[in-house]
């Protein structure tokens, strides 16, 4: 996460200038390219206080956060509970705060419950990006460090709206291993097919141990790097459609590469293992039985529910 000293820091207690809401400030959570983070109290509600400089850079969030949080049945992001301005030390800022996600870091629960459960974890994502591409917005920053799973109701929600930038325009933050620039695949025009490239990044890299990884250079990065990945990973093998579909900018909407995304869950779970030409791996033995069903399941129900 970036680092800016220049952000104010909040001071234990305070209430905003105009809405007159007292919060109280528990502890920092983080810094941004554009502001601060903190988890503090309002009426005894835990929430997520952001601050920053730039009133604008501050209100294209908080403009994101009211046309997505509107749509029926759907949550993709933490819900918008204040806007409102503070004086600190004689200095006028903007802030807002937020709905306080409690949950685990999309690596981290990766890493928990196995690779497997990636491309599933990955419709769904995909689900919320068709939504938020149809608001006219693309999120930018595509990270696993972005993403959340819910404590409660195991569903992903996206984090840290700092890279969401209106379609068309320059996109606004982002991090070199999941940006398509850095992969010389591309220039940083925010479009669908900007998020779906970090997508496919994020599965390969989740679904790769982290010494072939680390193969991988940080200078002169290529889509020939991924395509070796994914071609001597038995994991993401089953999944080199839509996965070089993204990479290579052909999918123009999120919608069409979770169906085909979709397609090769369900493909690889009726194929016989003696069928499918890698029947040693770890990720074989796995994929079968309850937790073959289990999976379709879980995928099925994702597939209909946000169709």
């Amino acid at each position: 996460m970036y680092s800016n000293p220049a952000f104010p820091k909040l001071p234990g207690e305070f209430s905003g200038k105009w809405n007159h809401k007292r919060y109280r400030v528990v502890r920092p959570l983080g810094q941004g390219a554009n502001g601060a983070v903190y988890l503090a109290e309002q009426a005894g509600k835990k929430l997520a206080v952001k601050i920053g400089l730039d009133p604008l850079d501050l209100l294209m969030e908080v403009n994101m956060l009211k046309s997505v949080q509107q749509l029926p049945k759907q949550q993709i992001g933490p819900l918008l509970c204040d806007v409102d301005d503070l004086t600190i030390d004689g200095q006028n800022c903007t802030f807002y705060s937020m709905e306080y996600l409690e949950g685990e870091r999309l690596d981290r629960y990766v890493a928990r419950v196995g690779v497997e459960w990636v491309p599933v974890l990955a419709v769904q994502l995909l689900a919320h990006l068709h939504a938020l591409h149809g608001q006219g917005w693309v999120f930018g920053d595509l990270k696993p460090e972005n993403i959340m799973m819910m404590s409660a109701n195991k569903q992903l929600r996206l984090v840290d709206f700092g890279g969401v930038t209106k379609m068309g325009n320059a996109v606004r933050q982002f991090t070199e291993e999941y940006d398509r620039g850095g992969w010389q695949a591309g220039d940083r025009r925010a479009e669908a097919a900007y998020d779906l490239f970090s997508v496919s990044v994020m599965m390969i890299r989740l679904m790769t141990n982290e010494a072939r990884w680390k193969k991988v250079g940080h200078e002169k990065r290529t889509i020939q790097d991924l395509c070796d990945i994914i071609r001597e990973n038995d994991n993401l093998y089953p999944y080199r459609a839509p996965l070089l579909k993204a990479l290579y900018g052909k999918y123009p909407q999120a919608m069409m590469m979770k169906q085909e995304l979709m397609a090769a869950i369900r493909q690889r779970n009726v194929t016989p293992p003696s069928k499918r030409g890698r029947s040693g791996s770890v990720a074989s033995a796995l994929l079968g039985g309850l937790f073959v069903a289990s999976m379709l399941m879980l995928a099925g129900t994702l597939y209909h529910l946000w169709l």
